[in-house]
């Protein structure tokens, strides 16, 4: 392995999101994608939350009605229905907009009764009691060890297979200020028609499509490439500023949580503002980047065993 990677990862801590943890150097830290709405340490302003989001339900629709404003269904929870219009009202689309208090921070859910997709307010109230019997809040650095899913301010305790099926994350390392590195799934997408085309061929359409003004790149490393039994592939580029592109994508099915429908990974480098190209330089070479893949690639792990999953893909035995 490279020296100065490996020297970079001599000590390392566990991050956790949704279902997935990625070993990282200690001095990391993620951003997340979606997640569950939360407002951090604003737990004692939740009347002033809730009287805010129901001003703005009323002036979004001279006809919009608040059925019902206060405690919810369970305890430390706060609840507003809600006719969002006369029409809303007409086919029963009544919106249940969810506050759990929680710890210091107000996690935010939600949902609308619904006659064609058997979403009912007894459902509905019944998925809140659940919710906020699991809920509760997580450290940063804190990875939990039973089932669940590990949220930016929390932790929700579910069995292995439930579950929200997107899950997005970013990681920074502060020793590599230019260098992202981040991950999507999604166990729910459709793998037919394009949704189930792998990496390779997209980049080669791509390349079809646009023709001569392709941009100029470097190949460092594509093919196929086999992460923890997620048999993806890879495409690992220099661009002509000298910014890394590397993605690695795997191709699972619908509705399968140990191989989800699309497992993707992406590292960037020269990154500054949350632009590609925008730092001065990379602060990677070539092999220092396809170094630092590899190593990131082989921490992306389940955190506890999920059904399905091979024992190389669980971080926490």
């Amino acid at each position: 392995m490279n020296r100065r990677i490996e020297k970079l990862f001599e000590y390392t801590k566990l991050l956790c999101f949704g279902r997935y943890v990625l070993t990282a150097p200690v001095d990391s830290r993620l951003a997340f994608g979606r997640d569950f709405p939360t407002l951090p340490n604003r737990a004692n302003d939740i009347e002033k939350v809730m009287a805010a989001d129901r001003a703005k339900i009323l002036s979004a629709d001279k006809t919009a009605e608040i059925t019902y404003f206060g405690k919810g269904p369970a305890p430390d929870v706060w609840l507003m229905r809600s006719f969002k219009s006369v029409s809303a009202k007409k086919y029963g689309l009544e919106s249940f907009d969810v506050y759990y208090v929680v710890g210091p921070h107000i996690f935010v859910g939600g949902n609308a009764t619904a006659k064609s997709n058997n979403i009912t307010a007894d459902s509905i109230l019944q998925y809140t009691v659940e919710t906020a019997g699991n809920l509760r809040a997580r450290e940063p650095d804190e990875v939990p060890t039973d089932e669940g899913l590990c949220h930016e301010y929390g932790f929700t305790r579910v069995d292995g297979t439930r579950g929200p099926a997107l899950s997005q994350a970013g990681l920074h390392m502060a020793a590599l200020p230019d260098v992202v590195f981040s991950v999507q799934s999604n166990q729910s997408q459709s793998t037919k028609g394009s949704n189930g085309y792998g990496l390779l061929k997209l980049i080669n359409d791509r390349k079809r499509d646009a023709g001569s003004s392709y941009p100029r790149l470097t190949t460092l490393r594509e093919g196929k490439k086999k992460v923890h039994g997620w048999d993806g592939e890879e495409s690992l580029v220099r661009e002509a500023d000298g910014s890394h592109d590397f993605e690695w994508m795997f191709i699972g099915e619908t509705g399968n949580v140990a191989r989800p429908a699309l497992l993707q990974a992406a590292m960037f480098t020269k990154v500054a503002s949350d632009r590609v190209g925008a730092a001065a330089a990379s602060s990677l070479d070539d092999e220092e980047a396809i170094a630092l893949w590899d190593k990131l690639l082989e921490g992306l792990k389940f955190r506890v065993a999920v059904p399905g999953a091979p024992a190389s893909a669980i971080a926490i035995k």
